[in-house]
Order: C-alpha cells, then structure tokens, then sequence
C-alpha cells in the first residue's frame, strides 16, 4: 500500500492524548501525501484546546467528535460506537488505527456490528489494563481487550510483556511489538539547554523555592496506578525526617481513577507551603528544568512518556520494577528502578541523590547523554512504514 491519496482514521479517547502523542505520525502521513482524520472525545478536563494556543488543532487533519467514552460505562461506549460508525461511513478510510484500549474496543464494535467493513483495522495498547492487576475487574478488562484485540487486523504494543499477553491468546492476528521507545518524545523541546541557570533559579524563585531546595517532580495524571499516592507519602517521609525537599506536582486528577490518598493525606498536602501544584501544562518542559528528580512509582504503563521527557531533559528518575518503567529508566545509570512502590524506598532513594552530587551529576550525564534513543520521529517513521504495509489486511472477522 502506498501512502499518497490514502485516508487514515485515527480513533483516540481524547484530544489531548492526540495532541500529546500523535500528532507527528499524522502531519508525517500528510506530508507524504496521505489524508488524516482523528475521531476523537472531547478534551480532558482542563486540557482544552485553543486555537493559536500551545494545545491548537494542526491545521488540515479533520476532526470527527466523539460522545465521551472513557468512563466506560454500557450507554457510553453503545453512543461512542455509533458515532464511530457514522464517521467511517462518511468519512471513508482505508486505515482505521484506534489508540488505548477503550478506542480498541469501540473499533472492534463498529468492525463487529458493521458488517466487517473490507478495511485495514488497527489498535494500539499503550499499555494493557488487563494484565497489570489480579482480581475480578483486571479479569474481565483483560478479556475485553482480547476480545478487541480478535477482531483487529493487526495489533501494536509498546513492550515485550504486553506482546507475550497477546500473542498466544489472539489466534492469528499479527502482533507488532515498536522496536521504537514507545512514541517517544520530542527533543527540540525537552532539551536542557534551552534553560540557562538563571531562568531556572528565577523560575524557582517565582514558586517560593530556593536554589538549595531539592525539588521533586511527579509528572501525570495523580492516579495510584501511576503511584501518585506512594510519590507523595515518600516525599512527606523525606520533609519529615528534616530534608530541605520540595514536591511539583504537574499535571491533573482524574475522574475517573483515584488519587490512592486518603481525606487526611489530602487535606495536609493542600495545606503544604513546599508543595507546587501546576495543574496541567501543555509544556512541561520548564518545569522539568527546575526539577532535581523525578518521581513516577507507576505499576501500569505502556512505555511512560514521561519518564523519556525526563530523562531527555537530564532529570534522574525514580520509578519501579514494572513494565515500560523499567525499559525507560537504567538502573543505577540515570535513575533507580526499585523493587516496590513502598514509601520509605522511594525516600531512601530521593535522599542517595540529595545528599550525594557527584552522583545526581553522573545519572544526569548518563540521561542526556542517552537521550536519542527517545526521538519521537523514529516512532512515527516506524508507523508510516506499518501504515504502508500492514500485516493481516483481510483476513476473515475473528470469533
């Protein structure tokens, strides 16, 4: 299949996570000639995106609203999938490409209930939910996204795990596993050198913080699968026992999942003067300029993008054991991978790095120095060259 006059649908649960991951594999199909329209739910709450702002709409790759779908219940997902439905009738792709399990799932009901439209049908997990916890709800997600994943002409992971849970258990359907960093980041932008020391101490003096204070960043959506809760009780263990430490918590809740925090432990967070909260940033680049450390103690990841913005930006990480954290951050080199999500680990950690230069220089050496492998175009070349020639395209609907 060549790429020129060729339509691609993309299907993403939000703007936002369009806007933050994708946009390079879309204006790169357009650029070689192929059209691009993104199906998408509305923008996260406080992620709204504006025109001529830093969350604009790029310019030629169409838009097609979606009902709001990620809060998964019956009638949602039922609204979603119509609306999909009606958008690959009108809209006419050769490729629809869905991100992120619940988009995987709405396609495999449009290609399921729509007569298996004769068209390349692909899903991308950033991550399966399914495999990353036991009991009845992890159960019955991980046999959704089999299910999904079945009726898919091909699937893409981000990690080798997430390709062994699939693999065996979705009969033929070819199963790609990115032999890029997961999507990578941008590294015009998460470049350290594009801060000088004194932006970087007048932007902490702009916060209240002093350039002696060691200055932690949690970087995501505060969910206790990303370890927002354990970042947070390991940050108050360090204040605690006397360490000048700072917490810059830069993204925002979600409504959907939980924080993991108790009424109390969010109560005294609000009420700490050495605690920043952003909310969202569309850059977070300059707050990752300020930071000493990273703190992401996530149990449920694809490949954290995150942690490359990070890393690309010379901040050492502070994560554990599980996976896409542990293919990001190189254990004792430009960052510590720990065993667990336990509080007083994550502490012990932070104060070898706080109490110790010579060695938060060496992993900050070690993480720029390591950065290319992180440039998002190796993704998006890696995509396009999918795109061009898909494996699976048409095989009969699967059971």
């Amino acid at each position: 299949m060549s790429v020129a006059g060729k339509r691609l649908l993309l299907v993403v649960p939000s703007a936002t996570s369009f806007l933050t991951f994708l946009t390079g594999v879309a204006e790169e199909w357009r650029r070689l000639g192929g059209a691009v329209a993104v199906a998408t739910g509305p923008d996260l709450r406080g992620h709204r995106c504006e025109a001529g702002g830093p969350g604009a709409w790029p310019k030629g790759i169409e838009r097609l609203p979606l009902p709001e779908f990620r809060v998964g219940s019956p009638l949602a997902l039922i609204r979603a999938a119509g609306s999909l439905r009606d958008h690959v009738r009108a809209w006419r792709p050769d490729i629809v490409h869905a991100h992120f399990s619940a988009a995987i799932f709405l396609a495999a009901l449009v290609r399921t209930f729509a007569g298996n439209p004769p068209l390349v049908w692909m899903g991308t997990f950033h991550g399966l939910h399914g495999s990353a916890g036991t009991g009845l709800r992890s159960g019955i997600t991980a046999a959704v996204e089999r299910w999904s994943a079945r009726r898919m002409t091909q699937v893409c992971v981000l990690n080798a795990e997430d390709r062994a849970a699939l693999q065996l258990r979705i009969g033929g359907v070819p199963v790609h596993l990115h032999a890029s960093c997961g999507v990578g980041c941008d590294l015009d932008r998460f470049d350290a050198s594009r801060f000088s020391v004194a932006e970087r101490l007048a932007a902490r003096h702009a916060v209240g913080l002093s350039a002696e204070t060691f200055v932690l960043i949690f970087l995501g959506r505060q969910t206790a699968f990303k370890g927002f809760d354990a970042a947070v009780r390991g940050y108050r263990r360090l204040r605690n026992a006397g360490v000048d430490a700072a917490l810059a918590i830069v993204g925002s809740a979600d409504g959907v999942h939980g924080s993991g925090l108790t009424a109390l432990e969010r109560r005294d967070l609000d009420r700490d003067p050495h605690v920043v909260r952003t909310g969202w940033q569309w850059d977070v680049s300059p707050w990752l300029a300020i930071a000493d450390t990273c703190l992401l103690p996530s149990v449920r990841e694809g490949m954290p993008v995150s942690l490359m913005e990070s890393l690309a930006m010379g901040v050492p990480v502070i994560t554990v054991d599980s996976r896409g954290c542990r293919d990001v951050v190189r254990d004792g080199v430009d960052g510590f991978v720990l065993p667990s999500t336990a509080p007083e680990g994550i502490a012990n950690a932070v104060l070898k790095l706080a109490t110790d230069r010579p060695l938060l220089e060496s992993m900050r050496a070690a993480a720029v120095a390591g950065r290319g492998r992180f440039d998002r175009r190796l993704y998006a070349a890696e995509q396009i060259a999918i795109y061009a020639h898909p494996r699976g395209h048409g095989r009969t609907q699967a059971s």
